[in-house]
Protein backbone atom coordinates (compact mmCIF):
# COMPACT_ATOMS: atom_id res chain seq x y z
CA UNK A 1 0.00 0.00 0.00
CA UNK A 2 0.84 3.55 -0.59
CA UNK A 3 2.52 5.12 2.43
CA UNK A 4 0.97 7.82 3.99
CA UNK A 5 2.98 11.39 3.54
CA UNK A 6 4.72 11.82 6.64
CA UNK A 7 6.36 8.91 8.85
CA UNK A 8 4.14 7.63 11.51
CA UNK A 9 7.49 8.87 13.91
CA UNK A 10 7.26 12.45 12.02
CA UNK A 11 4.51 15.68 13.35
CA UNK A 12 1.97 15.65 10.92
CA UNK A 13 3.02 19.38 10.21
CA UNK A 14 5.60 17.75 8.36
CA UNK A 15 3.97 17.40 5.37
CA UNK A 16 1.99 19.42 2.75
CA UNK A 17 -1.72 20.10 3.27
CA UNK A 18 -3.89 18.62 1.00
CA UNK A 19 -6.17 21.18 -0.90
CA UNK A 20 -9.70 21.34 -0.44
CA UNK A 21 -10.99 22.50 -3.50
CA UNK A 22 -12.96 21.31 -6.42
CA UNK A 23 -11.51 18.50 -8.64
CA UNK A 24 -12.76 18.88 -12.27
CA UNK A 25 -14.82 15.72 -13.82
CA UNK A 26 -12.84 12.75 -15.59
CA UNK A 27 -12.49 12.63 -19.41
CA UNK A 28 -10.28 11.69 -22.40
CA UNK A 29 -7.29 13.79 -22.26
CA UNK A 30 -5.28 15.74 -24.67
CA UNK A 31 -1.72 18.06 -24.61
CA UNK A 32 -2.08 20.79 -22.06
CA UNK A 33 -1.21 23.66 -24.34
CA UNK A 34 2.08 24.63 -22.09
CA UNK A 35 4.06 20.81 -21.02
CA UNK A 36 4.97 20.49 -17.61
CA UNK A 37 9.34 21.32 -16.85
CA UNK A 38 8.42 17.10 -16.16
CA UNK A 39 7.42 16.21 -19.55
CA UNK A 40 10.25 18.42 -21.19
CA UNK A 41 12.66 16.14 -19.04
CA UNK A 42 11.13 13.00 -19.92
CA UNK A 43 12.09 13.00 -23.61
CA UNK A 44 15.70 13.37 -22.47
CA UNK A 45 15.08 10.78 -20.03
CA UNK A 46 13.55 8.70 -23.10
CA UNK A 47 16.93 9.25 -24.97
CA UNK A 48 18.81 6.42 -22.56
CA UNK A 49 16.20 3.66 -24.41
CA UNK A 50 16.42 5.03 -27.65
CA UNK A 51 19.85 4.90 -27.31
CA UNK A 52 19.85 1.33 -26.26
CA UNK A 53 17.71 0.39 -29.07
CA UNK A 54 19.89 1.83 -31.66
CA UNK A 55 22.85 -0.35 -30.20
CA UNK A 56 20.38 -3.31 -30.56
CA UNK A 57 19.46 -2.47 -33.73
CA UNK A 58 23.52 -2.45 -35.00
CA UNK A 59 24.47 -5.97 -33.02
CA UNK A 60 21.12 -7.39 -34.66
CA UNK A 61 22.15 -6.10 -38.12
CA UNK A 62 25.56 -7.59 -37.22
CA UNK A 63 23.99 -11.07 -36.29
CA UNK A 64 21.65 -10.89 -39.17
CA UNK A 65 23.48 -13.32 -41.73
CA UNK A 66 24.02 -15.84 -39.60
CA UNK A 67 20.78 -15.89 -37.03
CA UNK A 68 17.91 -14.08 -37.92
CA UNK A 69 16.01 -14.09 -35.23
CA UNK A 70 19.03 -13.03 -33.29
CA UNK A 71 17.83 -11.08 -29.99
CA UNK A 72 20.05 -9.36 -27.20
CA UNK A 73 17.49 -9.97 -24.19
CA UNK A 74 20.05 -8.13 -22.38
CA UNK A 75 20.06 -5.25 -23.47
CA UNK A 76 16.22 -5.55 -23.97
CA UNK A 77 16.14 -6.48 -20.04
CA UNK A 78 18.46 -2.87 -19.04
CA UNK A 79 16.07 -1.09 -21.00
CA UNK A 80 13.01 -2.26 -19.09
CA UNK A 81 14.96 -0.96 -15.74
CA UNK A 82 15.61 2.27 -17.23
CA UNK A 83 12.33 2.61 -18.84
CA UNK A 84 10.91 2.37 -16.08
CA UNK A 85 13.19 4.31 -13.37
CA UNK A 86 12.79 7.37 -15.57
CA UNK A 87 8.96 7.13 -15.77
CA UNK A 88 9.17 7.04 -12.07
CA UNK A 89 11.71 10.07 -12.05
CA UNK A 90 8.89 11.71 -14.03
CA UNK A 91 6.06 11.44 -12.19
CA UNK A 92 7.91 12.35 -9.18
CA UNK A 93 9.07 15.46 -10.81
CA UNK A 94 5.74 16.19 -11.91
CA UNK A 95 4.47 16.27 -8.49
CA UNK A 96 7.56 18.42 -7.28
CA UNK A 97 6.30 20.73 -9.88
CA UNK A 98 2.44 20.36 -9.16
CA UNK A 99 2.88 21.50 -5.45
CA UNK A 100 4.80 24.42 -6.44
CA UNK A 101 2.49 25.54 -8.89
CA UNK A 102 -0.05 25.40 -5.40
CA UNK A 103 2.47 26.76 -3.16
CA UNK A 104 6.45 26.88 -3.48
CA UNK A 105 6.48 26.14 0.24
CA UNK A 106 5.42 22.78 -0.42
CA UNK A 107 7.60 19.60 0.30
CA UNK A 108 7.06 16.84 -1.85
CA UNK A 109 10.02 14.65 -0.15
CA UNK A 110 7.03 13.11 2.59
CA UNK A 111 4.83 12.09 -0.36
CA UNK A 112 8.12 10.47 -2.67
CA UNK A 113 9.12 8.90 0.10
CA UNK A 114 6.28 5.80 -0.33
CA UNK A 115 5.91 6.39 -3.58
CA UNK A 116 8.45 3.34 -5.18
CA UNK A 117 7.44 1.63 -8.87
CA UNK A 118 4.78 3.54 -10.53
CA UNK A 119 1.86 0.84 -10.84
CA UNK A 120 -0.60 3.00 -11.92
CA UNK A 121 -2.69 2.51 -8.35
CA UNK A 122 0.38 4.06 -6.86
CA UNK A 123 0.28 6.68 -9.57
CA UNK A 124 -3.79 7.22 -8.76
CA UNK A 125 -2.90 7.29 -4.73
CA UNK A 126 0.16 9.63 -5.24
CA UNK A 127 -1.82 11.98 -7.26
CA UNK A 128 -5.05 11.85 -4.82
CA UNK A 129 -2.93 14.14 -2.57
CA UNK A 130 -3.79 17.21 -5.19
CA UNK A 131 -7.52 15.77 -5.22
CA UNK A 132 -7.68 14.01 -8.26
CA UNK A 133 -9.74 10.97 -8.62
CA UNK A 134 -7.75 8.12 -10.35
CA UNK A 135 -6.40 9.98 -13.04
CA UNK A 136 -4.76 6.73 -14.56
CA UNK A 137 -8.46 6.05 -15.25
CA UNK A 138 -8.89 8.78 -17.64
CA UNK A 139 -5.39 8.32 -19.94
CA UNK A 140 -6.16 7.30 -23.47
CA UNK A 141 -6.12 7.75 -26.93
CA UNK A 142 -6.94 6.67 -30.06
CA UNK A 143 -8.03 3.45 -30.61
CA UNK A 144 -6.02 2.73 -27.14
CA UNK A 145 -8.27 2.54 -23.78
CA UNK A 146 -7.24 3.54 -20.22
CA UNK A 147 -7.40 -0.06 -19.25
CA UNK A 148 -5.27 -1.07 -21.70
CA UNK A 149 -2.61 1.61 -21.02
CA UNK A 150 -3.16 0.86 -17.13
CA UNK A 151 -2.45 -3.13 -18.39
CA UNK A 152 0.67 -2.46 -20.40
CA UNK A 153 2.01 -0.20 -17.76
CA UNK A 154 1.51 -2.29 -14.92
CA UNK A 155 3.20 -5.26 -17.10
CA UNK A 156 6.20 -3.14 -17.58
CA UNK A 157 6.75 -2.51 -13.62
CA UNK A 158 6.30 -6.40 -13.50
CA UNK A 159 8.95 -7.33 -15.48
CA UNK A 160 11.12 -4.42 -14.33
CA UNK A 161 10.76 -5.94 -10.52
CA UNK A 162 11.41 -9.63 -11.99
CA UNK A 163 14.55 -8.07 -13.30
CA UNK A 164 15.64 -6.29 -10.53
CA UNK A 165 15.94 -8.98 -8.65
CA UNK A 166 17.39 -10.97 -10.52
CA UNK A 167 15.17 -13.34 -11.85
CA UNK A 168 17.46 -14.55 -14.92
CA UNK A 169 14.79 -16.35 -16.96
CA UNK A 170 12.96 -12.90 -18.12
CA UNK A 171 12.08 -13.28 -21.82
CA UNK A 172 11.59 -9.92 -23.50
CA UNK A 173 11.95 -8.68 -27.12
CA UNK A 174 12.77 -5.21 -28.55
CA UNK A 175 9.39 -4.95 -30.14
CA UNK A 176 8.00 -5.09 -26.42
CA UNK A 177 10.14 -2.21 -25.26
CA UNK A 178 9.54 -0.26 -28.18
CA UNK A 179 6.14 -0.64 -26.86
CA UNK A 180 6.25 0.35 -23.83
CA UNK A 181 8.25 3.00 -24.36
CA UNK A 182 5.47 4.27 -26.57
CA UNK A 183 2.70 3.74 -23.93
CA UNK A 184 4.61 5.40 -21.27
CA UNK A 185 5.44 8.28 -23.55
CA UNK A 186 1.28 8.35 -24.26
CA UNK A 187 0.18 8.33 -20.65
CA UNK A 188 2.94 10.79 -19.67
CA UNK A 189 1.60 13.22 -21.95
CA UNK A 190 -1.69 12.55 -21.02
CA UNK A 191 -0.95 12.64 -17.36
CA UNK A 192 0.81 16.30 -18.05
CA UNK A 193 -2.95 17.35 -19.61
CA UNK A 194 -4.91 15.72 -16.99
CA UNK A 195 -2.80 17.48 -13.85
CA UNK A 196 -2.29 20.93 -15.92
CA UNK A 197 -6.60 21.02 -15.91
CA UNK A 198 -6.80 20.02 -12.15
CA UNK A 199 -4.41 22.91 -11.13
CA UNK A 200 -6.12 25.43 -13.52
CA UNK A 201 -9.13 24.89 -11.93
CA UNK A 202 -7.48 24.74 -8.37
CA UNK A 203 -5.63 27.98 -8.63
CA UNK A 204 -7.44 29.58 -11.76
CA UNK A 205 -4.28 30.49 -13.50
CA UNK A 206 -1.44 28.56 -15.65
CA UNK A 207 0.05 26.49 -13.14
CA UNK A 208 3.80 25.51 -15.46
CA UNK A 209 6.46 28.31 -15.25
CA UNK A 210 7.61 28.81 -19.00
CA UNK A 211 9.47 25.45 -19.37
Amino acid sequence: MFAPPVSRAAPRRAGPRRPDLPVPPRRPVRLAPMPSRSLHALADRLRDVDDLMDAHAHVQVAHAPHDPSYELDGMNRAAILMLSAHFEGYLEELMRESLAAIDPQLDADPLLRGFGNPWPNRIDELFSFLGMRRPSHAICWEDVTSTHVRGRLEHMVRVRNQVAHGQIDVAIAKDDVTDLRRHVEGFARGMDATVHAHLTTLTGAEPWAAA
